[in-house]
């Protein structure tokens, strides 16, 4: 009895592991930590993209048949020429805008980190309440069931005069109070499984 009435020995690791996941893919907010950090690395690609923005590459072709020396461009020659150009002003800045973005990267990317601990930290609380109350409901109804029985076997003599009206009432009342102790407990378990299913997105009886 001690065994199946202990916590530790009610955990299902596995189980706990898929709440876990559950919740990491499902809450809002941490979607939102998610998202931001995205965010921050796209806009670290795009920083490192002005290095490719800075360069400006052209061409100018002049058909074969053309005259060599061209009055308007005497520099002109037949056939392509290319031309590389350089924006000394944004290449030299891209570094710390790269720097910057990545530095608001990694922030985003630390805040999501510090995110994904609290909300583990939370659904295992959460999953260890749920135990404890589920298990005290077990003992509690346990507890009512046994109550009743001794009160109803009560009953039983009291009727036939075998046992005084105070014994009898002394076993009705314990038998309701163990009644309104697991009543008690049935709402603490509800609570505790409800505010488990908000952080996984799903009743637990949908998690295999």
């Amino acid at each position: 009895m001690h065994a199946q009435n202990d916590i530790a020995s009610q955990i299902n690791p596995p189980l706990l592991q898929k709440y876990i996941d559950l919740a990491k893919e499902y809450y809002p907010k941490r979607k939102m930590y998610k998202a931001s950090e995205l965010s921050a690395k796209a806009k670290m690609g795009a920083a490192k993209a002005g290095y490719l923005e800075s360069l400006n590459v052209s061409y100018f072709y002049r058909p074969d048949n053309a005259a060599i020396v061209d009055a308007s461009n005497p520099y002109s020659i037949n056939g392509f020429q290319f031309g590389v150009y350089l924006n000394l002003g944004l290449f030299f800045r891209t570094p710390s805008l790269v720097k910057q973005a990545k530095e608001e990267y990694n922030s985003a990317s630390f805040l999501t980190k510090e995110y994904d601990i609290l909300l583990e930290t939370d659904v295992k609380q959460k999953y260890f309440e749920y135990l404890q109350w589920f298990i005290d409901l077990k003992v509690k109804n346990q507890a009512y069931i046994d109550n009743k029985t001794a009160s109803d076997g009560l009953r039983y003599k009291y009727e036939k005069a075998e046992v005084s009206l105070d014994v009898y009432t002394k076993a009705k009342a314990l038998t309701s109070t163990a009644n309104s102790e697991k009543l008690l407990a049935e709402l603490n378990m509800l609570k505790a499984k409800s505010s488990l299913e908000a952080l996984i997105g799903k009743t637990l009886e949908e998690v295999k």
